[in-house]
């Protein structure tokens, strides 16, 4: 099906190139680069330490990232395709500083440039693997699966992303959380692809691999796991082994990768294709058709000029400023804004408040370590299905804009593309709490305290009145003494569980703020980016339109002018013109169906 799509687009360039609509044949072209070698984002994730850097170096034969086996990715690192070797820093700002390419990985682990923080690393090498339009995303590592705290950044990029890579290692099975994680990504990413690393360290792999598998089994997760070895690919590599390399796994994977590539090209790149070849030939047709028709019929060229100035007027207003379909578009996207900013809060200040419930009611030195996973999976809960409505809410409006275009215009196409994922934010967490539980010695220092105050007490009572009754009061200071005691140690432990308290609350207020400005800056680059594609999408489209327009008047008005001779010599090319744009727009049209 592809190669269909390629000809029709080879034919349908030639043929609005030749009839002088370079633009149409500008469109056509480039939505033929998409099919060939458009962007594919591949995003690689998974737990701390599992071989997620290793795996890509050994990808694409260099140590683009970093694999250091201690030191952790902070930002992501993100590798695309480029005649020359080049690296850049993405700052905080969204400025961007060059650096070498041998300092990236190390900027990956630092994730800051001097004091600035960083959103990412760029790279872009002249390997083969990228040329095909595979874009690999390099992801900081996340500990505890979905009760993660990074782990509502990951699943916002992940749910952006063509395909995800989900990276454990053979040196134990999944985990409960690693298998929620993987369920959570599958619901957020169909095409979903886990990967077994260090195979060549382990040797009961195999053994895990099974296990693994039946996890998934048991959780409904069709998924496929793929064993590889980043150490024997290296070795392979530097030997040119090429059984040590088939024995690495990787020749699979890259086989694996390319396929996928291929089935989404042809399953999203050849629908918008055919339906950009019938939008640029209707037009093409429409101007011959009218050229004709005033070649032709010399009783209506009248009515013909009336109509191609009334429809240049009409394509005039679709690319002012003042046009409907553009006042939606700012004033939706402003809307979206504020409604999304307004859903953040409503969200934060719900799980403040369960959160606050849950600390007054216990003792978080006691509780903070089953406490803090708790509300990491109730903070990405929330955070991704604000995600999920903010895509959605996109989506709605993008649909208004296209029945408002269609509307005001004679032709429609639509959105091709999609939004291009971010990286994962910047990773936050709540900090370890400095109350500590209450041991049994400070416990006993603060008891004793309670004896020496009720000691005192009753050694003043005895000097002030130096009563005979000294022998009925002694048995009376052991029981006050016991009681201060008590009161003590309860007003100690009350003490320290409030100030827990108290200090609890301070973090997880830190923390939720935190995450409601990381994801409040997520959907803002979102909706940025996507307001703008929707705006340039439809501008381009209506600077075509009116383009047709201004070239079917002026065609019109050059048929009205004619002598006779050239009519008649015209009015036989544009028939044959309109014959073979007409046999181009029939098998668009074919295409667009089976689509």
């Amino acid at each position: 099906m592809n190669d269909e799509i390629l000809q029709l687009l080879d034919a349908a360039i030639a043929e609005t190139r030749r009839l002088g609509r370079a633009d149409l044949a500008g469109r056509l072209a480039a939505q033929r680069d998409q099919v060939t070698s458009g962007a594919w984002h591949v995003l690689v994730a998974g737990e701390f330490k599992k071989g997620k850097s290793a795996l890509v170096n050994a990808l694409l034969g260099v140590p683009v990232c970093s694999a250091d086996a201690v030191a952790f990715t902070s930002v992501p690192t993100i590798i695309r395709y480029a005649p020359d070797a080049v690296a850049e820093l993405v700052l905080d700002s969204g400025q961007r500083r060059t650096v070498d390419v041998r300092a990236a990985p190390r900027y990956a682990i630092a994730g800051t440039e001097g004091e600035i923080r960083l959103q990412a690393v760029e790279v872009a090498l002249p390997r083969e693997l990228l040329r095909e339009g595979l874009v690999l995303i390099d992801t900081p590592g996340i500990g505890g699966g979905f009760a993660a705290a990074q782990a509502a950044a990951t699943m916002r990029a992940m749910s952006l992303a063509d395909s995800v890579l989900i990276v454990s290692d053979a040196s134990q099975e999944y985990t409960a959380a690693e298998v929620e994680f993987l369920r959570r990504a599958a619901e957020i990413c169909p095409h979903l692809l886990c990967l077994l690393t260090k195979t060549d360290f382990y040797p009961e792999w195999q053994k895990i691999l099974e296990i693994n598998r039946g996890h998934l089994r048991r959780a409904g997760l069709k998924v496929e796991i793929m064993p590889v070895s980043a150490a024997l690919r290296e070795v392979a590599v530097e030997s040119a082994d090429q059984t040590l390399n088939g024995e690495s796994g990787f020749p699979a994977l890259v086989a694996r990768l390319r396929g996928q590539l291929a089935v989404q090209r042809a399953e999203r790149g050849a629908g918008p294709a055919a339906e950009a070849v019938r939008s640029s030939l209707r037009q093409v047709a429409g101007t011959l058709t009218a050229e004709h028709d005033a070649l032709t019929r010399p009783e209506d060229r009248g009515a013909a000029v009336a109509r191609v100035d009334r429809v240049h007027e009409r394509a005039q207003n679709l690319v002012a400023p003042s046009s409907r379909w553009l006042n939606t578009v700012n004033d939706r996207f402003a809307d979206l804004q504020a409604r999304i900013d307004e859903d953040l809060q409503a969200r934060i200040r719900k799980l403040d408040q369960e959160a606050g419930d849950r600390i007054r009611s216990g003792d978080p030195a006691r509780e903070w370590a089953e406490f803090v996973p708790w509300l990491y999976q109730r903070t990405n809960d929330e955070l991704t299905d604000c995600h999920r409505h903010l895509l959605g809410l996109i989506d709605e409006v993008a649909a208004e804009v296209a029945a408002m275009f269609e509307g005001e215009s004679a032709d429609l196409g639509r959105v091709v593309g999609g939004i291009a994922p971010p990286t994962a934010g910047d990773a936050f967490a709540l900090q370890q709490l400095s109350m500590r539980g209450s041991g049994r010695l400070e416990l006993a220092m603060h008891a004793a305290r309670g004896w020496s105050l009720s000691s005192s007490v009753i050694t003043t009572m005895l000097v002030a009145t130096l009563h005979p009754g000294l022998l009925v009061i002694l048995p009376i200071t052991a029981a006050l003494g016991t009681v201060f005691g008590v009161k003590a140690v309860h007003g100690f432990k009350t003490a320290r569980v409030e100030q827990g308290r108290n200090e609890a609350l301070r973090s997880v207020a830190n923390y939720l703020n935190q995450a409601r400005v990381d994801a409040n800056r997520a959907a803002l680059n979102i909706l940025r980016h996507a307001r703008s594609q929707l705006r340039d999408y439809y501008l381009d489209r209506a600077n075509e339109l009116a383009t047709t327009a201004s070239t079917e008047r002026a065609a019109t008005i050059r048929a009205v002018r004619a002598d006779t001779y050239s009519a008649q010599r015209r009015a036989t090319e544009t028939a044959s013109d309109l014959a073979r744009v007409s046999s181009l727009l029939t098998a668009a049209e074919r295409a667009a169906l089976r689509r």
